[in-house]
């Protein structure tokens, strides 16, 4: 968590400094990925599905523009098994990406740049090299388009591709053949959910409002049953009320 807070600090800094009477949006965001490693030695690399998910902040301006900052776990990596012609790994990052979007009649085109930290890299075999030979890039860079739709309800479905604009593995040779060049290249479709702060403000309150009460209501009937359980106690050790004297027989008449 305090690597994430290191990595958006400075971008939310910039959004909240250009949001002065702006339209500022919350939003979460999921989705998968078809990734694989491109470059001139990626001779052997396979497609992998991956995922994508994390929460976006949007600040719309004027004439249907809008720059978005986004903090998303995303897999990269690819299926391959041949280490030094295909990455071999799934790789797991934290990505920031800073996007420039239009929006037009629910429509919208995007592009920008990503941020990629590693956070952990899973053979897709086991490893047949040294740690030292299969050491990758800890920092990811990218470069990102896409298009999308959203509706007036905040729900909105897009396509993005991101494209690796540095190499996976760290310089250095790989069983003596030489530098591999290989870059992340990954297609994501995903949905959205935007909406803004003072909706999660009102649903807070109306949560609050309708917690406080239930246990108001509590408190009062908790409050009101010794008084309910004496009155039920008292009534049941009353003594039950005497039967009313049977009615006296006439005297018969003589004959």
């Amino acid at each position: 968590m305090l690597l994430v807070g290191r990595l958006l600090l400075p971008v939310l800094l910039l959004l909240s400094t250009a949001a002065s009477g702006q339209r500022v949006l919350l939003g979460l965001k999921g989705g998968g990925a078809f990734s694989n490693a491109i470059g001139p030695d990626a001779t052997a690399s396979r497609l992998r599905l991956g995922a994508t998910a994390g929460l976006l902040l949007r600040l719309e301006l004027p004439a249907g523009l809008a720059l978005q900052a986004e903090g998303l776990y995303a897999q990269r990596g690819d299926n391959g098994n041949s280490y030094g012609f295909s990455v071999g790994h799934r790789l797991d990052y934290l990505a920031v990406p800073l996007l420039l979007q239009y929006h037009r009649d629910g429509l919208f085109v995007e592009g920008g740049a990503q941020y990629g930290h590693l956070l952990q890299d899973t053979p897709n075999e086991p490893p047949i090299f040294r740690l030292s030979e299969l050491a990758f890039e800890p920092r990811d860079l990218n470069f990102v388009l896409g298009l999308g739709f959203q509706d007036s309800s905040g729900v909105s479905v897009g396509w993005r591709y991101v494209g690796g604009l540095n190499t996976v593995f760290q310089p250095g040779e790989i069983s003596g053949t030489g530098q591999r060049r290989l870059r992340n290249s990954s297609l994501e479709l995903y949905l959205n959910f935007v909406f803004e702060p003072r909706q999660v403000g009102q649903l807070t309150v109306a949560t609050g409002r309708g917690i406080g009460r239930g246990a108001l209501g509590a408190v009062r009937l908790i409050g009101r049953a010794p008084g309910a359980l004496f009155r039920v106690v008292q009534r049941r050790q009353r003594p039950p009320a005497p039967l009313p004297a049977p009615a006296a027989t006439p005297p018969a008449l003589p004959n």
